[in-house]
């Protein structure tokens, strides 16, 4: 299985998720929506495995 975060190095959740994957010795790559977005597919591929609205950050 290819574990894969997208998020921002910024985005503190995206950092628990990190922290929980290195502290268990899961390998998982991240990928920095701010310095490379999603292409179209990427997203239709993503969006048609989880419902949209758990895409949206609707926090900020």
């Amino acid at each position: 299985m290819n574990i894969i975060i997208y998020g921002t190095k910024k985005c503190n959740d995206t950092k628990k998720a990190q922290r929980f994957f290195k502290e268990r010795n899961i390998p998982f790559h991240f990928r920095d929506l701010a310095e490379k977005g999603l292409a179209k597919g990427e997203l239709n591929n993503i969006a048609s495995k989880i419902q949209i609205e758990d895409l949206i950050d609707k926090e900020g």
